[in-house]
């Protein structure tokens, strides 16, 4: 007896393969919104970063450099607005503001926005001349790099300055 077509059990595993493929293959078809946030919050690790290195390099008091970044509340971006005045805060981004390695702009379409400990901006986040951070993050502190309708992503910054991620898988 000749049967043609497929048993239960290579029907079942058939299923099982395409749906596992849909699972893992469907969501990089969203586009790329939804990375938007982890984009955004790895740039921030970058400046954090280079602005604890340049506080821990820069030790001269006699430069003055400011060695922080500020949270603007009027669009989601930070940055420093003067290197050397360390008292500049949100209102002094100015319309012809520049980024500098250490600032970064949101675009607004990506609606990505960021908080330090769930506090509104503007505020600032400093580092001295050992790495720990000062400011809004004296002591430790929580960022929050926020898309709506997504997981609220955490930047985390150590009482003695070690900046970190935890993601779970």
């Amino acid at each position: 007896m000749n049967h043609k077509g497929f048993s239960l059990i290579e029907l079942i595993v058939v299923i099982i393969l395409i749906s596992i493929l849909a699972v893992a293959v469907a969501p990089k078809f969203d586009g790329t919104a939804s990375y938007e946030a982890h984009t955004h919050r790895a740039q921030l690790i970058s400046s954090l970063r280079l602005t604890q290195q340049r506080a821990m390099q820069q030790t001269d008091v006699t430069d003055n450099f400011c060695h922080e970044i500020v949270f603007d509340d009027v669009k989601s971006r930070y940055g420093i607005p003067n290197r050397i005045d360390c008292t500049a805060t949100s209102p002094a981004f100015l319309p012809g503001w520049k980024e500098d390695a250490t600032g970064h702009t949101v675009d607004d379409r990506y609606q990505v926005s960021f908080d330090i400990n769930g506090l509104a901006n503007p505020q600032k986040v400093g580092f001295d001349w050992m790495g720990r951070p000062t400011g809004s993050c004296d002591g430790g502190c929580e960022i929050n790099v926020t898309r709506p309708g997504e997981t609220t992503l955490v930047v985390t910054i150590e009482p003695e300055g070690y900046i970190h991620v935890f993601d779970l898988p």
